[in-house]
């Protein structure tokens, strides 16, 4: 009776045991799937089915005459864009991924819809020339003609029998995105990578190497090859600064930098900034940052990097933005990311090759006023130049 027992408490204490592992099993696979989903969800990953079924819909709205563009009829036929590679951290966009059409390697976008429709009440013609000027003044402060404005409310396809209603409707789609509007504005300038074309709420623009992939993080042993051509991919950033400044209507500020929303050209000479959304003029980024809203301290009136003032007798933000693209570059890209005035993973220029010198530049740079908190000084034209002319001679020597 006392072995039957033993053997009976044992089958227990075995089936007891089996429940609690398939339980803890199907808790982990559970909570696997839960983050996988908010992953997916949340867009800080993504898998290559994703772009492929964004294909399909936006040839079923091609299919049924509600998409029109360039891209359209070799896209939506069976090998019309091969090795397609989706890209994750695209918050802006509804999907981001690569591609090679024509030959040509591409990167897609679609932008996320607007129920924002000027013409449910079918607009006419300069009505709809009207509402895209407005759009354009209101988002880059740009007065453009009704010419160019007609130029940019046409898209270019090869469809028949096409109304111009649903082109101007799919015309507005992209022009309410920061990021196409900003490639088409600014083309002739040569800062961003080339708008190729569209289809529907999708477009396509050249594909850059991102910069991150000449810099490797943590790095133990660094060749003088690499540390050399780290330093081109500097001197290339500050130029780039420079035309930002100095040759548009009006300074640009890169208000969202991280290491891969810069991207260099296939011939190894000009750096280009490959994520748009969050590119704004002065003038607009000032008014973002002093809307008057109620602030307790500085950062409730930053938009993202761009930095701001709060009022603190008001307590309303009130103030422009007080930092600049160079600023912001020195401590992201440059040094790298810092917590608690402590650089944690090194920048571009930041390895064993680093001298001090250069160390104690990029330090005033990203931080030009010593502040003790979150820097907010601009950094002037003479520490550009003194940084300029420091990577330059140790490109020489």
């Amino acid at each position: 009776m006392y072995k039957i027992r033993r053997v009976q408490h044992f089958g227990e204490w075995c089936f007891a045991n089996l429940c609690k592992s398939i339980r803890r099993r199907f808790l982990v696979l559970l909570c696997s799937i839960c983050a996988f989903l908010l992953l997916l969800r949340w867009k800080l990953m993504c898998i290559n089915m994703q772009p492929r079924m964004h294909i399909q819909n936006i040839c079923f709205g091609y299919g049924s005459g509600h998409s029109v563009g360039s891209l359209c009829q070799d896209m939506c036929e069976p090998e019309g864009i091969s090795s397609v590679s989706c890209h994750s951290f695209y918050m802006e966009k509804d999907t981001v991924f690569s591609g090679t059409w024509k030959n040509q390697s591409l990167v897609f976008k679609t932008v996320k819809e607007t129920s924002n429709s000027p013409w449910e009440s079918n607009i006419s013609e300069n009505e709809f020339l009207h509402v895209v000027q407005s759009n354009i003044k209101l988002k880059f402060n740009i007065s453009v003609d009704i010419v160019d404005a007609k130029r940019m409310s046409y898209i270019q396809y090869n469809q028949k029998e096409i109304s111009r209603q649903v082109e101007m409707q799919n015309a507005w789609s992209l022009l309410q995105n920061n990021e196409y509007l900003a490639l088409s504005l600014y083309e002739k300038y040569g800062i961003f990578p080339r708008l190729v074309g569209s289809c529907g709420s999708m477009y396509a623009v050249q594909k850059l190497d991102s910069i991150s992939g000449y810099w490797h993080l943590m790095t133990i042993y660094d060749s003088q090859e690499e540390w050399e051509r780290r330093i081109k991919i500097a001197l290339m950033i500050l130029d780039f600064l420079s035309l930002l400044e100095q040759r548009l209507p009006e300074p640009l500020h890169l208000c969202d930098i991280k290491m891969n929303n810069f991207g260099v050209t296939n011939d190894f000479k000009k750096v280009m900034y490959l994520d748009l959304d969050s590119v704004h003029p002065q003038s607009v980024i000032n008014k973002i940052t002093a809307d008057g809203s109620k602030c307790k301290k500085h950062s409730d009136c930053d938009f993202l990097d761009c930095r701001s003032f709060c009022n603190l007798i008001t307590y309303k933000c009130q103030h422009g933005v007080v930092n600049n693209n160079l600023q912001m570059v020195c401590e992201r890209i440059f040094l790298g990311w810092v917590m608690s005035g402590r650089v944690m993973v090194p920048g571009l220029l930041l390895g064993p090759r680093t001298p001090r010198v250069l160390t104690e530049l990029l330090e005033m740079c990203a931080n030009p006023a010593n502040e003790a908190g979150t820097p907010r000084a601009r950094a002037n034209k003479e520490i550009r130049r003194r940084l300029y002319n420091l990577l330059t001679h140790m490109i020489l020597s």
